[in-house]
C-alpha cells in the first residue's frame, strides 16, 4: 500500500484533566487542553486556553491560545490573544495577536522543522 492511499490520521485531543510526562510524537492534527510535560511533534497544534506544554513543539501549523515554555519549530505560527510563550521560536510565518505574551527570541527560517534535533 502506498502513502497516498492511506487514510490520515483522525485529530487527538489532550484532554483538560489529563497530564503527560514525556514526549509526545503522532502523525497528525493534535489538540491540547491538557498538560504536556515533554516535547511534542506533530502534522499539527492547537494548544488551547488551559493547554499547557513544558518542552519543544515541533509541527507544521502551531497555533497558541494556553502556555508554551521551550521552544518552538513551525512554518505556519500563531499566538493568540492572551496566550503566554516563554520560548524561543524558530518560524517561517509568524502572526502575533495583540494581548499575546511572548519572552524569548525569535528566529525566521526557510525551513524550520530542518532545525528541531
Amino acid at each position: 500500500m502506498n502513502n497516498a492511499s492511506r487514510p490520515l490520521p483522525a485529530t487527538l485531543t489532550i484532554p483538560r484533566k489529563a497530564t503527560i510526562e514525556g514526549a509526545l510524537d503522532f502523525p497528525g492534527p493534535l489538540i491540547i487542553e491538557g498538560t504536556v510535560l515533554g516535547d511534542v511533534r506533530c502534522a499539527s497544534v492547537i494548544i488551547s486556553e488551559r493547554g499547557i506544554v513544558d518542552g519543544a513543539v515541533v509541527a507544521d501549523a502551531v497555533t497558541v491560545l494556553g502556555e508554551v515554555s521551550g521552544e518552538i519549530f513551525a512554518n505556519h505560527l500563531t499566538l493568540k490573544k492572551a496566550s503566554s510563550v516563554a520560548a524561543n521560536i524558530f518560524h517561517k510565518h509568524l502572526s502575533l495577536e495583540d494581548g499575546c505574551y511572548f519572552e524569548g527570541k525569535s528566529r525566521r527560517h526557510s525551513n524550520p522543522l530542518q532545525l528541531a534535533t
